[in-house]
């Protein structure tokens, strides 16, 4: 079994500030608009670490996560849209149903229920 995620990063935060993005509503592969809030990591967004896991939990959060931390400080909210504008591969994520998580293992992304346990 997988290691999952430690509790202290699950925030819970639906919209962020309104802001503008490069992309129009109609061109967002997500069915939802671009400031709904997303759970990342400060190296995520740095790019010193790579996106290792996609959740999308069952009341519609999203979390793409490094794996890499254990502390809540490093973690951080952030737009959707910013998030899709700066990795637009995440694309691929737009089906990944509620309650599943995708994760890179040994080169290919797999998916799987989340363990909530």
């Amino acid at each position: 079994m997988r290691a999952r995620l430690s509790t202290a990063l699950c925030f819970v935060m639906k919209e962020v500030e309104a802001h503008k993005h490069s992309f129009s509503t109609e061109d967002s592969p997500f069915d939802f608009d671009g400031n709904v809030g997303a759970v990342t990591t400060k190296f995520v967004m740095s790019g010193e670490q790579p996106i290792f896991e996609a959740l999308h939990w069952k009341d519609g959060d999203w979390q793409f996560m490094c794996n890499t931390i254990e502390d809540a400080i490093d973690g951080m909210i952030v737009c959707m849209g910013c998030l899709f504008t700066k990795f637009p591969w995440i694309a691929g994520f737009k089906d990944l149903r509620p309650g599943y998580v995708a994760y890179l293992d040994k080169g290919r992304w797999l998916v799987e229920p989340i363990d909530e346990t």
